[in-house]
């Protein structure tokens, strides 16, 4: 039971990724990018073939990005697990930080850093499908900064587990929340641009939402007490 509180703080924390600022109101581009279709095409996706290359071209782009973060998950439980006899440091650690990135969602505390949107910028589209898994692990890693907050505290999680195996779990987890609106919006492309300017009116609201998660996991974190988790409810 503990660890599927874990597996879906996870899988949470990747879907309000999707809603940071260098992601949400860039979607359209992406998607445009990725697949080599312009966005007054997209807006269309007139035909079987459109479609099916958006979806394809899509599944690609996360599946890039995945790798990235799985492996980023998996670094974190290795090192940890050779620290095995400070992990009671590395939690408190982990947890105060996890509460600084929660009161920089709030606004309370700002982090420079983590304000700066760092991006991959390239001028050519992908050809082919496995130009665009290279394409989405680029970015991937160009998004690291501006998710921070949520990346890292999924992060600190996995460096808190026992086994390489279970960081792993996590950061999947993490990159399926994250991957899901990509496919989603792929199925429904005509849906796109609607979608986003109605999510991007609630982005405050989600980073409110989002810091008030991270402070309690924090805290949870710190006096060793996540499994409280699993009698709410």
């Amino acid at each position: 039971m503990f660890e599927e509180i874990e597996y879906s703080a996870a899988l949470l924390a990747g879907l309000l990724s999707f809603f940071s600022p260098c992601i949400l109101p860039l979607v359209p581009s992406y998607f445009s990018f990725i697949t080599g279709i312009s966005i007054d095409e997209l807006a269309r996706a007139e035909g079987a073939g459109a479609r099916r290359k958006v979806l394809y071209s899509t599944l690609a782009f996360v599946f890039g990005f995945s790798i990235v973060f799985i492996l980023l998950g998996a670094t974190a439980a290795y090192f940890s697990g050779l620290l095995q006899g400070a992990k009671v440091y590395l939690r408190i650690a982990g947890g105060v930080l996890i509460i600084l990135l929660g009161l920089h969602l709030l606004g309370v505390l700002r982090i420079r850093a983590l304000d700066i949107e760092k991006r991959a910028h390239i001028d050519r589209k992908p050809v082919h499908l496995l130009g665009t898994v290279l394409i989405g692990m680029a970015f991937g890693a160009g998004w690291s900064p501006c998710i921070g907050p949520m990346l890292g505290s999924i992060l600190i999680l996995a460096g808190n587990q026992d086994t390489v195996l279970q960081g792993v779990g996590l950061l999947s987890l993490y990159s399926a929340g994250l991957a899901l609106p990509f496919i989603a919006l792929s199925i429904g492309i005509h849906f796109l641009f609607s979608f986003v300017r109605r999510a991007a009116k609630a982005i405050r609201y989600i980073n409110i939402a989002a810091g008030m998660l991270l402070i309690l996991t924090g805290i949870l974190l710190i006096t060793d007490k996540f499994r409280l988790l699993t009698y709410i409810g």
